[in-house]
């Protein structure tokens, strides 16, 4: 009967042992080899489309019903402010728009500074109007509009427009400057700038005039010089 009772004993503690050592196991066992039935876990993304991917687009602004006629950009940072950087792309040849051209910044939706046209346009919105309440020139007009959205901005060039033709208004769009958050509009309008181009026509180089005691001295010099000839006998043959 002690035997009988040794050897259960025994193999009950042989069986634990195996057991436990199994349980011990499967947790690793599990994670090598998942079920191939289960379903998986899915996280939820809220990543926002960055600057990188937009480009601006001619469409992004119109004048009346015509398009821009280039664009550049984005661009990070602002459009205006310290060192100037649009405008000194502008005159360091951002837009093929000619020789002898020099850029101005002549108005800004958010400031009455130097807004020398009346340029207006609708901050705060994605999408908005903007006007001038005078033409630029008294002829075809050369210009940008630059739009600023977060921390970034878009320049929209405007070549050779007739102001009278077109008329003093025209829309925008952000979508070529920044995106919202839902990828598919731009960013509210921080505030839109005028840039205004002027050729400078260099004058040709006049011819030198002869002076009048020049043209003096010339006119006794012929004069003196016919006296000689009809003096001086002819050479018979």
């Amino acid at each position: 009967m002690p035997k009988i009772f040794s050897k259960l004993v025994f193999g009950l503690s042989i069986t634990s042992a195996i057991g436990l050592y199994c349980f011990a196991l499967a947790p690793s066992a599990l994670a090598k080899n998942p079920n191939k039935n289960s379903t998986p876990t899915s996280t939820t993304s809220n990543t926002t489309t960055t600057s990188s991917s937009v480009k601006c687009s001619l469409t992004d602004v119109f004048i009346g019903s015509v398009s821009a006629s280039a664009c550049q950009g984005p661009f990070s940072g602002n459009d205006t402010g310290a060192g100037n950087p649009l405008l000194t792309e502008l005159n360091n040849g951002l837009f093929n728009v000619g020789t002898n051209v020099t850029w101005e910044l002549v108005g800004k939706s958010d400031s009455s500074q130097n807004n020398q046209f009346g340029f207006q346009a609708q901050n705060d919105s994605s999408t908005g109007t903007w006007s001038l309440d005078q033409a630029l020139d008294s002829g075809p007009s050369t210009f940008v509009i630059s739009l600023k959205s977060s921390t970034s901005y878009s320049a929209y060039l405007f070549q050779n427009i007739n102001l009278s033709q077109t008329g003093l208004e025209g829309i925008f769009n952000t979508i070529g400057v920044s995106l919202a958050g839902n990828g598919k509009s731009g960013k509210d309008l921080s505030h839109a700038s005028l840039f205004k181009a002027s050729y400078v026509t260099i004058p040709e180089t006049p011819q030198r005039t002869p002076e009048p005691a020049t043209i003096a001295a010339l006119g006794f010099c012929v004069v003196g010089a016919l006296r000689v000839l009809k003096k001086k006998p002819l050479v018979q043959a």
